[in-house]
């Protein structure tokens, strides 16, 4: 995404709903927290860490009611398979950035939003393709709905359904043994966005 087009993109709060295909014919709420290249620069630039998502969007999914993905990053194209819903207001409280692994070995950290976490790695440590950084499509986030609503079985017959497929979450947060990563990393333990920020003195 241009400068030029981020600045006409949709603005913080715009909803869509978003079909889920299945049986039931439900949908998922789409709501929009930021559009990286107008909302998230500081001096003009990206943060080092944001800087893979530049041409993305940063949204917050919801299923029945219930906030699933408190913070994805997706293609633009995303909102245009979605229905108009009604906006609501965002908050700073409401970015709630993904977490994901950069580097390897003894350069790997952890990325969550702005903030760069290093972690006490060798090479003997493998990283899961899930903690990568990665901007999911519009049927990638459906079944990434599904699952974190806990509805796996829903999804259509793909790999997704196995349960021992790798759900590629590209966010560290929602992965298994999540707690893990944040503790290698010496994240502190009951520590939001918002705390994680100001520890680095981000505001």
């Amino acid at each position: 995404m241009t400068p030029a087009a981020a600045a006409g993109a949709p603005t913080p709060g715009t909803t869509v709903a978003l079909p889920l295909g299945t049986p039931r014919g439900d949908q998922a709420l789409i709501r929009l927290l930021a559009v990286p290249r107008r909302d998230l620069t500081r001096a003009g630039g990206l943060a080092v860490p944001l800087q893979p998502f530049a041409d993305a969007l940063l949204v917050e999914v919801s299923v029945d009611g219930r906030v699933v993905l408190p913070g994805a990053w997706v293609e633009p194209a995303v909102l245009q398979h979605g229905q108009p819903a009604p906006r609501s207001q965002v908050v700073p409280q409401d970015l709630r950035f993904p977490a994901v692994v950069a580097g390897n070995g003894a350069s790997a950290a952890l990325h969550w939003g702005e903030t760069i976490w290093p972690l006490p790695f060798d090479d003997t440590v493998a990283i899961p393709a899930a903690c990568r950084a990665g901007t999911h499509s519009a049927a990638q986030l459906r079944r990434l709905a599904l699952v974190a609503a806990g509805r796996r079985q829903e999804v259509a017959l793909t790999l997704w359904r196995d349960p021992g497929f790798e759900v590629p979450w590209q966010d560290v947060r929602l992965v298994p043994h999540a707690r893990w990563w944040f503790e290698m990393a010496d994240v502190p333990a009951t520590a939001t966005y918002a705390d994680a920020a100001r520890l680095q003195g981000i505001g």
